[in-house]
């Protein structure tokens, strides 16, 4: 019995061990793009981020292209992300379009890199 109890210590702790691994593993994929002061409220999805400061990081998932907009104030988004050619810009750059009084993410452009994101669910 005692036996028992021990491997079933022993497989909870690996399992523990494993998911502490996976996260850590996920964490570090997470890369930082760029900070940004959003101007006014912008729309992802159902979700709308309030103007203020914000980082957009990338976070490598089976080749998916994930961007995670997240706010000094606590506000979270992701966004479904295409990359596209970009042209060298000078400065990164993070454009919006408008329907109306509404905004959302359009494009990001990294300085220098010749990439650049389409954003798939910016509305």
């Amino acid at each position: 019995m005692k036996n028992a109890f021990s491997r079933m210590g022993r497989t909870c702790a690996s399992v523990v061990f494993g998911g502490v691994l996976m996260a850590g593993a996920m964490l570090a994929g997470n890369i930082n793009l760029v900070s940004v002061t959003l101007p006014h409220a912008v729309e992802v999805g159902s979700t709308t981020l309030p103007s203020g400061h914000y980082t957009i990081s990338k976070i490598e998932m089976g080749g998916d292209e994930i961007l995670v907009v997240r706010g000094d104030h606590g506000a979270v988004a992701t966004l479904q992300a295409q990359q596209i050619q970009g042209t060298n810009a000078a400065a990164t750059h993070v454009s919006f379009s408008n329907d109306g009084d509404v905004w959302h993410f359009d494009k990001l452009e990294l300085a220098g890199d010749g990439v650049s994101y389409q954003f798939v669910n910016g509305r």
